[in-house]
Order: structure tokens, then C-alpha cells, then sequence
């Protein structure tokens, strides 16, 4: 699946795209299932791990709000970082060389207060290049309701803006001088559509105030030529200087090839 010059425009100057119904049905509900099952081997933690996030919800038992690095746990979440409807239209935004940087399932809980604050993912991984991505399989439908992302388009060409305060990596912007919040855009979709934004793009979304489960599986990807800096955020997540080559080579040759 390739894209469209217009939607490689559009990324190029919006620093987002949509991409509508790219899964079927069925697929959809082969990574709701391994959703479940991912809840399921988190049941009796009462606190978070290096693979599961917890967060509590007015005071009841801790729920699953991130599964760190998916892909590394089983063949269905890696298949589907390697499939060619997410690195082939990845290929015509960031080149032929692509490397898979982490991956996290973003599980929002029905009627359940997790929101996130504007804040640009680069932040958390500065490198010496900006050639990165996410791109998020909607895993269930995506609305206002339920807390679909927001993005301010064209916040990619502002470049690296503060997330510290008082000399402390926040992960959350502290400067919003530079942007107008008011020309926010809600990114609706249907389950099994593709979100891609840029690593610079600023973005965020609101509790989840509906009946259902939003969940959804964001994939960072990144041209290999690019090198981490340093990392701000964690020691498990941020500061790695590996990862797996989906697609390409890497000029360094530090990373395996592709499987």
C-alpha cells in the first residue's frame, strides 16, 4: 500500500495523515483478542513492571493503561510491525532504510480519566536527525468520545520545543507560546485505519468518557542514519542505541537486517 502524492504532502506539511480502514474486519478482531490476552497475563499486578503501565482509576483495582514493546512478546504484535500496509506507506515517508525504534499498546479503559498532555515524542529520544515517526494501528474505533489524539498541524516544522521545568525532563510541553492550542485537530478513525505523525508533531488526547475500550498499537519507526543523543525519559525505553531493522539497511551496520 502506497501512498498518495497528495498524502505524502499533506504528512510532509500538516505532520499528520490518516489513513482509513487498512485492516479488515477480521484482523481487527485478532488484536482486540490479543489485547485481551495481554490484560489477562497482567491480572493480580498491583503495580507497574517494564512491559505493563498501570495507572488507578478512582481508587479500584490497578487497570492496564501501557504494554511496553509488544513486539518483543509475541509473533502477532511483530508480525504486524513488519507487515508491508504499515512500512510501505512508512517507505514513502521516510525512505527505504527503516528501523522499528519501540512499539507501546496505548489501552484507554472505558469511562476512565487517562488523558495525555501536548508534548512532541522526540522530546523523549532526542537524535541527531528528525527522519522519525509514529504510526498508530486504531484498534477500536477512535472518537471524540473515547479520547482520540489531537494534533496541532504543522507543529513538526517548529522544531524541539521545552519540556523542562526548572531543569527536570517533564515529558509534557511547557512552553505553548509558539502555537495556537485552538487549531487543534481530533483524529477520528475507524478500527483498523492507520495514524501517522511526525516524531516533532505536537499531540494529546482527552479521558476516555465512553462505554467502550480505546485501545490502539503505536509503532515508532526511524531512519537508521539517524542516532540517538541521549535519553530523558527512562533507562529501559529511552536510552537504547539498537533496535530491529525492519526494512533496508543500516549504514552503520550496528543493527541486524531485517528477517
Amino acid at each position: 500500500m502506497t501512498l498518495t502524492h497528495s498524502q505524502i504532502s499533506h504528512f510532509n506539511e500538516q505532520g499528520y495523515l490518516v489513513v482509513e480502514d487498512v485492516l479488515s474486519t477480521e484482523e481487527v478482531a485478532t488484536y482486540k483478542r490479543a489485547c485481551d490476552e495481554l490484560s489477562t497475563q497482567a491480572r493480580g499486578l498491583t503495580e507497574s513492571t517494564d512491559r505493563f503501565k498501570l495507572q488507578v482509576f478512582e481508587e479500584k483495582s490497578p487497570m492496564v493503561q501501557q504494554v511496553g514493546d509488544p513486539h518483543e512478546m509475541s509473533g502477532t504484535w511483530l508480525d504486524l510491525t513488519k507487515d508491508p500496509r504499515l512500512l510501505d506507506p512508512v517507505e514513502d515517508l521516510l525512505g527505504p532504510d527503516i528501523q522499528l525504534y519501540y512499539s507501546q499498546l496505548m489501552m484507554k479503559v472505558p469511562r476512565q480519566g487517562f488523558s495525555a498532555p501536548w508534548h512532541q515524542d522526540f522530546a523523549f529520544f532526542p537524535h541527531d536527525g528528525t527522519k522519525s515517526l509514529a504510526c498508530t494501528v486504531a484498534i477500536d474505533d477512535a472518537t471524540l468520545e473515547n479520547g482520540c489524539l489531537r494534533v496541532i498541524p504543522g507543529s513538526h516544522k517548529l522544531g524541539l520545543l521545552n519540556h523542562y521545568k526548572d531543569g527536570v525532563f517533564t515529558g509534557i510541553l511547557q512552553d505553548f507560546s509558539s502555537f495556537d492550542v485552538e487549531t487543534e485537530v481530533p483524529l477520528q478513525a475507524s478500527a483498523g485505519s492507520l495514524l501517522f505523525w511526525h516524531s516533532l508533531t505536537l499531540h494529546s488526547s482527552h479521558p476516555n468518557r465512553s462505554d467502550t475500550p480505546r485501545r490502539a498499537l503505536v509503532v515508532e519507526y526511524k531512519d537508521p542514519a539517524d542516532r540517538l543523543l541521549a535519553g530523558s525519559f527512562n533507562a529501559r525505553g529511552e536510552v537504547r542505541n539498537i533496535g530491529l531493522m525492519v526494512r533496508g539497511h543500516d549504514p552503520s551496520h550496528d543493527l541486524m537486517a531485517p528477517l
